[in-house]
């Protein structure tokens, strides 16, 4: 029925049957190759069976499985679709509905985090623990740093990983695999408090901006005093200023150099107010008398050959701005505008004032690019003492509260004094004219654009 045969040290007894092999033990190891139902592919399929079977109930079991494994493979291949041709057809449908930044983002997901993980599986075999296998390897990814990669970009994934899948899903008939699976979790992000300015140091990297680099002091300005998007503000023409009304019309937005609808895609207004319109001026007379290439193209801040700029073009402006103002923050376009959403929240600000101000689409975005200072908290936990325990919280202590708010505040105009030889509004502060930007909280608080 078999023999024996040596290899090395150990003995190991051999069927003549091909795929069937007995062990040293006296087990049986029976092997079948057959097409995996999930991917297409060939695989190997092997089984232990007890010692006490004889070679016909073995064979009768080698039978067995391959009838098995038949069956899974019955369907013809032609009407079976793998993720990764689905994922072409998809990204095909997403750029024709989404903006061109939004499809590449997509693109960039598919490409490198998905279909190199699933692409080979058929979209019929997906099951959960392939959706819950994925997350952990998200989990498990790192930069070229080797820092893990954060709560928000882990999400941004998984966003366009689910809307793939589910989406696909519908389309075939299939049932949705991601139900009750979590998402991956990130390394939790930088604390949004300290990504704002308080409103003395954004007149400081003001001051500090138009000495610096005067002839982008405009752009900085409207950035800081309107709360725009850089790509919002770099997407702006003559026929978008209306100063008879006092608005500025937001209609468009640029996304590396391309001209495209903004990002909520809704049109929207923001203030002009009195500065503004100097500020404005001073640029298109700029441009007039250099014969600027930009006048071809009716842009209101357009690059040195007339093109839209890109909103990196200000990161270096902004950073020698804020290191010359004394700012440990590294100033960016963001910060700006997350400083103009929380200045104006903390000035009491209306809500839907702010929001259609900002462009957010919903409360809770306004409420994320709001940064609330701890002197804001300490006072409010201090007025809570006060209120519910007043025969315990005694004046020293209140005393000793408001010190420590007033500390913190003289800390952080201390450091964030301004180098010498950086002039400007804060001149015109010091020697008590109101700065001219002062007025777009008064203006914002009444809920006008005039």
């Amino acid at each position: 029925m078999s023999k024996t045969t040596t290899h090395g040290r150990k003995k190991k007894r051999t069927s003549k049957q091909r795929g069937v092999r007995r062990l040293a033990d006296g087990r049986w190891r029976i092997r079948v190759y057959a097409t995996d139902t999930r991917t297409g592919k060939a695989k190997e399929v092997q089984r232990t069976l007890a010692a006490a079977l004889t070679e016909s109930e073995v064979l009768i079991a080698v039978a067995q499985l391959k009838e098995e494994l038949a069956l899974g493979e019955s369907t013809p291949p032609a009407e079976r679709v793998r993720i990764k041709d689905c994922a072409a057809r998809w990204l095909a449908d997403i750029t024709a509905r989404n903006k061109r930044s939004t499809a590449e983002f997509y693109e960039s997901v598919l490409d490198k985090r998905v279909v190199p993980q699933l692409g080979e599986v058929f979209l019929d075999a997906l099951e959960r623990r392939d959706i819950e296998s994925w997350v952990r390897w998200a989990e498990r990814q790192r930069k070229r740093n080797g820092q893990a990669y954060g709560r928000e970009t882990l999400r941004g994934w998984w966003r366009v990983f689910t809307q793939f899948v589910r989406d696909i899903c519908a389309e075939h008939g299939v049932a949705d695999p991601i139900v009750r699976v979590r998402p991956p979790r990130g390394r939790p992000g930088r604390t949004r408090e300290t990504r704002t300015l308080s409103a003395d140091a954004l007149g400081k990297v003001l001051d500090a901006a138009r000495e610096l680099s005067p002839l982008r002091y405009a752009e900085i300005y409207l950035l800081a005093m309107t709360g725009m998007r850089p790509g919002e503000l770099f997407a702006l023409t003559w026929d978008d200023i209306d100063e008879r009304r006092g608005q500025i019309v937001i209609r468009k937005g640029v996304r590396r150099g391309t001209v495209d609808t903004p990002k909520t895609h809704a049109t929207r207004e923001v203030a002009l107010t009195g500065e503004m319109r100097r500020l404005l001026r001073e640029q298109r007379a700029r441009l007039f008398v250099e014969q600027h290439p930009g006048l071809v193209t009716g842009l209101v801040f357009p690059s040195d050959v007339g093109t839209p700029r890109g909103p990196e073009s200000l990161h270096k402006p902004l950073r020698k701005a804020g290191e010359a103002a004394g700012v440990e923050l590294r100033v960016g376009p963001q910060v700006l505008r997350r400083t103009f959403n929380t200045l104006m929240v903390q000035a009491g600000v209306d809500r839907i004032v702010l929001r259609s101000q900002m462009g957010h689409c919903s409360e809770e975005m306004t409420e994320r690019y709001a940064g609330v200072p701890v002197e804001a908290k300490l006072s409010a936990v201090s007025a809570l003492e006060a209120r519910a325990l007043p025969g315990r919280v005694r004046g020293k202590n209140r005393d000793r509260n408001r010190d420590s708010v007033e500390r913190l505040s003289d800390f952080r105009g201390l450091r964030n004094e301004k180098a010498p030889g950086v002039r400007g509004l804060r001149g015109e502060r010091e020697t008590g004219l109101e700065p001219p930007w002062a007025d777009l909280t008064q203006t914002l608080r009444v809920g006008g654009f005039g």
